[in-house]
């Protein structure tokens, strides 16, 4: 899995932009929550999105939104490579 950071690195902004692509089969493999929120949309591939105990499956084009505070991770399932334009809040986590 990369995660590709694009903002201009300041310390008083509160969105980060990421372009997230996972390898077949990879995971965030842990559970991540922070304070803050997250949106995003799959442009190629399929994820799953583990939100404490309940999981969505999300294809291309789909998009979700998630209150950071709540532990997720995020699972490609495929043999394919999935990849994720998503933005978040605060800057860093």
């Amino acid at each position: 899995m990369s995660l590709k950071q694009l903002y201009n690195c300041s310390t008083t902004k509160n969105l980060g932009f990421l372009i997230e692509t996972y390898q077949p089969n990879s995971s965030t493999e842990e559970k991540i929550a922070h304070e803050g929120e997250e949106i995003g949309t799959v442009i190629e591939g399929k994820v799953l999105i583990r939100i404490e105990e309940t999981t969505y499956l999300l294809n291309e084009g789909d998009s979700y939104v998630i209150d950071t505070i709540k532990p997720h991770t995020s699972i490609n399932p495929t043999e394919g490579v999935t990849r994720i334009v998503s933005a978040h809040t605060p800057t860093t986590y």
